[in-house]
């Protein structure tokens, strides 16, 4: 597929994607708007049930009538260590009694990712996107049938030529300035991490697949070099969070506003995968045991309730404030305001 069939395709006007961010962020609200200015809005459905994930798609669909995405994270079952899980509890025990949450003892992990492959095919939603892995070149072949358009993740080449391997449409390249989770295969951080310019260079000559760059992308000008250097399109994901549609809280919002490149960190504390976020009290304190975080998604189902009690109180100081590492960028504005402020073509 090349890169204006892909922009064609989706109907996409200005080629700009908005980053499939998990936990509530990317409402119904957002995705639809940044579709109705010409951009690709993507529902992060990552933590959603099928049922959720149902509710927001017919809700988007009434709210405009252009292709949107969703992004998945592919499944991780790593074996639960109940002694590791134990010693956690103990460390994160001194936060559970002074936010007053009920600590998760015993971790199961669920998902219900076949189910939601099973509401994007009926739903006839446009393009899935896979974080954390690679999809199996079945589901691909699956969804390309029902055609629906297939975007993988990549950090690095090799992820970048095992995406293409598997006959995905295109590739979103997720450089080290990315807010929140890296979208690696492994949990594990490399010896390099490149940063979304040497991905670029390293694999846009090398992959015959259009490419969605991401990470700290916060400026016109930013995105701007990217497309004239052959991106088909930028993906946003610090710039949308501050916006008036996002579903972030307001402290969250305010955190990345007053945020400064050096207040940024890449933290396994919350979830067991690395993510950029803005420095708090919670990292401070983990970061101590960090030979004690479990893998993920252990680790993010045993934070769960910290970071749920975190929003409903407003405590920026337990809350994961997931953030790009060029957060000065960002601004409080609409969607069509953002989008002005980025029109490419």
């Amino acid at each position: 597929m090349k890169a204006t069939t892909l922009l064609s395709e989706l109907k996409i006007t200005e080629p700009i994607f908005l980053a499939g961010m998990a936990g509530g962020v990317t409402t119904p609200n957002l995705v639809a708007s940044v579709c109705n200015e010409g951009g690709f809005g993507q529902i992060g459905a990552g933590y959603m049930t099928p049922e959720t994930l149902a509710r927001d798609i017919d809700q988007i669909r009434e709210m405009t009538h252009k292709p949107f995405g969703v992004n998945l994270f592919v499944p991780e079952f790593p074996e639960v260590n109940q002694e590791k899980v134990d010693f956690m509890n103990r460390i994160l025990e001194p936060i559970a009694e002074k936010l007053n949450y009920e600590p998760v003892k015993e971790v199961s992990i669920e998902n219900a990712f076949n189910q939601m492959i099973d509401v994007i095919i009926d739903k006839g939603v446009e393009l899935v996107s896979f974080t954390f892995g690679l999809p199996s070149e079945h589901l691909v072949q699956q969804l390309q049938q029902h055609h629906i358009i297939v975007v993988g993740t990549g950090t690095n080449l090799d992820e970048v030529k095992a995406l293409e391997a598997i006959g995905v449409d295109a590739i979103a390249i997720q450089g080290s300035e990315a807010g929140g989770h890296r979208g690696s295969f492994e949990q594990a951080l490399p010896e390099e991490r490149l940063t979304l310019e040497e991905l670029f260079n390293q694999t846009y000559q090398k992959v015959n697949l259009p490419l969605i760059v991401a990470g700290g992308i916060t400026t016109p000008e930013q995105a701007k070099y990217y497309i004239e250097k052959g991106a088909a399109a930028v993906q946003l994901g610090t710039a949308f969070l501050t916006t008036r549609e996002s579903g972030v809280p307001k402290v969250h919002k305010e955190s990345i506003l007053n945020a400064k490149s050096e207040d940024i960190i890449l933290t396994n504390t919350f979830s067991g995968r690395y993510a950029n976020g803005i420095m708090n009290s919670y990292i401070r304190y983990v970061e101590q045991f960090r030979d004690s975080i479990c893998p993920y998604p252990i680790q993010n189902i045993l934070t769960q309730p910290m970071r749920g009690q975190s929003k409903k109180l407003g405590n920026k100081d337990y809350m994961n404030l997931w953030c790009g590492t060029h957060p000065e960028g960002a601004r409080d504005e609409t969607v069509s305001e953002l989008m002005n402020r980025y029109r490419l073509v």
